[in-house]
């Protein structure tokens, strides 16, 4: 499966956060129906640090990709996508286009060397390094052809404009460090 750049319309967009908020405050309902007050908060907990960080993967000025990351599990993939920005990042101007190409690629990429959908994550970390955006990768699933996919890794941390590492690989991880 080729991951693409979908376009979604307004409709479309809010159609799929409403469907989100409401599984959330449902869950919610739930826990509280249950008298499960301590779930129930967690569940809530959960929720506010979710919108945080979506709130501050907008903010980093990458249009395109908070796009792509946020709607990213809206769609059906073989693996679930998470994010963590950091506090504070000062990062001076990063392409927008090169960043989200650089992360459409990986995704489709992994998309290939996996068989279905069997609890696969992928985690990036967002912060600031030197001045400029540093993306830590982590992998954590199974992988078919993997030597094959540590090439093509490897192949795409090479451009000038991507500064790259794989720092670990074994059966089940991946990590990697990028920087735009």
């Amino acid at each position: 499966m080729q991951v693409r750049e979908k376009k979604w319309t307004a409709i479309e967009a809010l159609r799929h956060a409403r469907h989100d908020w409401m599984n959330d405050i449902q869950l919610i309902k739930g826990f509280l129906a249950l008298n499960k007050i301590d779930e129930a908060a967690r569940a809530a907990d959960h929720i506010i640090v979710k919108a945080v960080q979506e709130s501050k993967l907008c903010n980093l000025g990458m249009p395109g990709m908070a796009e792509m990351f946020i709607t990213f599990n809206w769609e059906k993939h073989k693996f679930l996508l998470e994010f963590e920005i950091d506090d504070e990042m000062v990062i001076e101007k990063v392409d927008d286009e090169m960043v989200t190409g650089f992360f459409q690629s990986l995704f489709s990429l992994l998309e290939r060397h996996i068989s279905d959908y069997s609890g696969q994550n992928l985690y990036t970390g967002f912060a600031e390094k030197d001045g400029r955006l540093m993306v830590r990768i982590e992998w954590d699933g199974e992988l078919f052809d993997r030597s094959l996919l540590m090439e093509r890794i490897n192949q795409l941390l090479q451009p000038d404009e991507v500064c790259g590492k794989v720092m670990k690989s074994d059966d089940q991880d991946i990590l990697m460090e990028v920087n735009f």
